[in-house]
């Protein structure tokens, strides 16, 4: 249910929905797991790391590993660029002329209360932030991984002398790529605690999403203990450093299909970790989340016709219309408002129907 912005909403994540990393070497790390925790005592720590304000940190492990959390409104679809997700990458100037050095991304996911109980459930829709990286994804992408005996043997790497269990995380996959269709969580000498998720009693874990492509290189030769990984781009979390992250456009939100969609608001945010990937001693990829902001906190739902965004549709957006389409600079101004016939397209048509309206008003 969508209500209007108050000049008091936090920009900052205000709830968190639901927590779920992937087996990998921050789980139970970042948030740190005690004996006894429960979901409950997890999802306290998730929101002490992430809401209300920015620079805490949780991972989400291996692909598909989630987290989903809201602000204390709704966000309003502005056109723009109106939330930013923060991560920890790191930019690098390893490779010439290529943007890139660590990251981790992860996809985002929007979501729509439909049924206006303000949680995410059944009857809510879900769509996915149509990153750079889209048309190169493998899309329909499922994991399943089995929880693993602690006290087996380890059997470490040939050649990476960190890695010290190759066969530790099973997991199979409906991978595109027969021999990605099977294989196993490794584990470094690092992190010596357990990968799977504590809290959970399940022992088989299952994520499905879009896959994002692999872009990692090893600059050591294959001895793993350098690596370089490319930006993907803009639509993702984790993937560009802090200071070059623009966020994301709900625009962007394309459904099942890769069909746009066109929404005028957000009630709920997912972001799960798009890459089955390893970097040597430093691990998996695992896109670990820092917060996250409403680039516009305080916007107000549109109106259709309310261009100027004072509350009403009178003559002075009919003014401000005409203005706009003469070129000039008109502030405030809502394009999403003054796509008055619905056509997504700002142009004299509009004008005759605003005009319309007022006189009818």
């Amino acid at each position: 249910m969508l209500t209007a912005a108050a000049d008091n909403n936090s920009p900052y994540i205000a709830r968190i929905y639901d927590y779920l990393p992937a087996p990998a070497q921050f789980v139970n790390v970042y948030p740190a797991y005690k004996p006894g925790y429960t979901k409950d005592s997890i999802m306290a720590q998730v929101e002490t790391s992430l809401c209300g304000k920015l620079g805490g940190s949780v991972s989400l492990g291996s692909f598909g590993g989630y987290v989903v959390f809201g602000f204390d409104h709704p966000v309003v679809n502005m056109h723009g660029y109106d939330v930013k997700i923060y991560g920890n990458a790191i930019q690098s100037e390893a490779v010439p002329n290529v943007a890139g050095g660590s990251c981790e991304p992860g996809v985002i996911m929007v979501g729509v209360d439909m049924d206006g109980d303000g949680v995410p459930g059944d009857a809510d829709q879900w769509y996915e932030i149509k990153g750079d990286a889209y048309d190169r994804c493998q899309h329909g992408y499922e994991i399943t991984y089995y929880k693993p005996d602690e006290n087996k043997a380890r059997v470490p790497h040939a050649r990476w002398r960190f890695i010290n269990d190759i066969e530790y995380v099973y997991w199979t996959s409906n991978d595109e790529m027969p021999d990605s269709v099977s294989g196993y969580v490794w584990r470094n000498s690092f992190h010596s605690q357990p990968y799977w998720p504590l809290w959970i009693e399940d022992t088989v874990l299952t994520f499905r999403g879009t896959k994002l492509p692999n872009t990692a290189i090893d600059m050591s030769g294959g001895n793993g203990n350098d690596w370089f990984q490319p930006f993907l781009g803009q639509g993702y979390v984790d993937n560009l450093p802090n200071d070059q992250e623009p966020g994301f456009k709900i625009d962007w939100a394309v459904d099942e299909e890769g069909n746009p969609v066109e929404l005028d608001h957000i009630d709920f945010i997912k972001v799960y970790t798009g890459q089955l990937a390893y970097c040597g001693w430093l691990g998996e990829t695992s896109t670990e989340i820092c917060g996250a902001e409403d680039l516009h906190p305080d916007a107000v739902p549109s109106k259709k016709g309310d261009v100027n965004m004072d509350g009403i549709v009178n003559v002075s957006d009919v003014t401000a219309l005409i203005s706009y389409i003469l070129g000039n600079e008109v502030s405030p101004f809502n394009e999403s408002a003054a796509y008055v016939n619905d056509d997504s397209t700002v142009n004299v048509a509009d004008v005759t129907l605003l005009i319309s309206m007022v006189l009818n008003n």
